[in-house]
């Protein structure tokens, strides 16, 4: 079982960076906008993945550019062109079952209704199921292809099994014996997001090798974005998840979560880390382990979409993180997107 390492920071104010995690992150920050100048110096457009539903959660397949508002940074941009993605492709799903950042009590509420989701998911898609252990390893219940993700005509017969498979998965996983992370330390937290983070990363690199779009639901409580430290400061890890949602985009990987609620042990929820992974890969928040309905309507989000293009100004390319803001003139429809890039140009 291979051991991964994760980091996770968040609001607050910024505290002087430890070690090797701000250097190791801040070093790739050239290499995760996913738009960037050319050699040349030309500036392409930003691109960016829109859904549009209505207020029953229906796509809405008939906006024009005209429709779409664009602020980048505070300044609104020129839309040069909308374009409707719509396909039957099934999209392969990993769904990521978090038992590193929930106690005993609540792995159990949580994996009995996974096991009544899954058992009775209607999904067409190709579908695999990792669990997130305490030691930070990532433990296959139906594992991805080792090169290759199939596209069409998937074997989902697995999820009627659901039930034995979770169980044995889940005694597996409580035989190793890490340190705990759980405890409420800064110590114990810092390690916690460390380790988190690396783990979510390492099951992007698997995703990365299927070609096309593909979704992660992360089913989790969440971790802290925000660590009070023993010196008084605070660890912001705003940065951080931003850049790890920089790397999913860039391997073509949407981020969904399904969380549960209050942990039972720690009367604690972790959403707004949840909130700031899946805005900066367009993806979204779901506040329930109804994961039939969350994996229903992240498919149909996947057969519709739209891909919307503005043109920056040059000296828009300024390294920086910017936040983005996307509206459409139609009443009762909303859109959900990536919420900011980085603007960093190639040299």
């Amino acid at each position: 079982m291979n051991v991964v390492k994760v980091i996770t920071l968040s609001r607050g104010s910024f505290a002087r960076p430890r070690g090797w995690l701000l250097t190791g992150l801040l070093s790739v920050a050239g290499g995760l906008a996913a738009y960037a100048q050319t050699s040349t110096g030309n500036v392409r457009p930003v691109r960016l993945n829109v859904v549009a539903v209505d207020s029953s959660a229906r796509p809405v397949p008939d906006l024009t550019a005209s429709d779409f508002t664009v602020v980048d940074d505070g300044s609104p941009q020129r839309v040069v062109s909308v374009r409707l993605n719509q396909s039957d492709r099934p999209r392969p799903m990993v769904i990521l079952f978090d038992l590193l950042n929930a106690g005993e009590a609540s792995r159990g509420v949580v994996a009995n209704a996974m096991k009544t989701s899954l058992a009775h998911m209607p999904s067409d898609a190709p579908l695999y199921l990792y669990l997130l252990a305490e030691d930070g390893s990532l433990y296959p219940v139906h594992a991805l292809p080792g090169s290759h993700i199939a596209q069409g005509n998937p074997d989902v017969s697995w999820v009627q099994d659901i039930g034995p498979l979770l169980d044995a998965a889940l005694k597996k996983v409580n035989e190793v014996k890490p340190l705990d992370f759980r405890t409420a330390s800064p110590i114990n937290l810092q390690a916690r997001f460390n380790t988190t983070y690396h783990a979510l990363d390492h099951l992007r690199l698997l995703m990365a090798a299927a070609p096309g779009p593909k979704e992660l639901l992360w089913v989790t409580y969440g971790i802290p974005s925000t660590i009070h430290l023993v010196d008084r400061t605070w660890f912001d890890g705003v940065p951080f998840l931003r850049k790890l949602g920089a790397q999913f985009v860039r391997s073509d990987v949407t981020v969904y979560t399904a969380d549960p609620g209050l942990n039972l042990e720690r009367g604690t929820l972790n959403r707004d880390a949840l909130d700031i992974l899946t805005g900066a890969t367009g993806g979204h928040a779901f506040s329930s382990v109804a994961l039939a309905a969350a994996v229903s309507r992240i498919e149909a989000e996947g057969h519709t979409n739209y891909s919307v293009e503005y043109q920056p100004p040059a000296n828009n390319w300024d390294g920086k993180y910017h936040k983005l803001r996307v509206t459409v003139a139609r009443k009762g429809v909303h859109v959900q997107t990536e919420l900011g890039y980085y603007a960093v140009s190639g040299s």
